[in-house]
């Protein structure tokens, strides 16, 4: 357990300083204060943080973008922006814990509309037959003059 508690703080410290070493000159308000610990679905620890804050989504992409965190260990992985419903996560793996920083979703999606059958065109804009229409007078055309 020592082992454990050991790389919860120390994965937690290194990722504090990342994130304001990354964020501080373009996103100063943008802070992730309220740490909470857990288990990842593997059985493996997880250390799960809320970016708060103003531009909050913009500062998590841009963090996970410049991921300044170093990856030494055996098992480490880089980030990656996960959606999933109502949240935005950069989720990695250091030291053996994996680390979710999120926020909530705030981009608009829009309602499911039913799709509907395209009108087919009886002329082109700019008034012209189509050209399979256009083709067949003018093989008409051809005919006639060979008459």
């Amino acid at each position: 357990m020592p082992q454990l508690a050991e790389a919860l703080v120390e994965t937690k410290e290194s990722a504090v300083r990342s994130w304001y070493l990354a964020v501080r000159d373009r996103y100063p308000s943008a802070l992730v204060p309220d740490w909470r610990t857990g288990t990842a679905g593997d059985g493996t620890p997880r250390l799960t943080v809320q970016v708060i804050g103003e531009h909050a989504q913009e500062a998590l992409h841009h963090f996970a973008s410049a991921y300044p965190l170093s990856l030494a260990n055996s098992g480490d992985l880089r980030p990656v922006v996960e959606y999933r419903p109502g949240r935005v996560v950069c989720v990695w793996r250091s030291n053996g814990v994996w680390v979710e920083m999120w926020h909530h979703d705030t981009t608009a999606t829009p309602a499911p509309t039913p799709a509907l059958m395209p009108q087919r065109r009886q002329s082109s804009p700019s008034g012209r037959l189509p050209l399979g229409q256009r083709l067949t007078n003018i093989r008409r055309q051809y005919a006639m003059k060979e008459i």
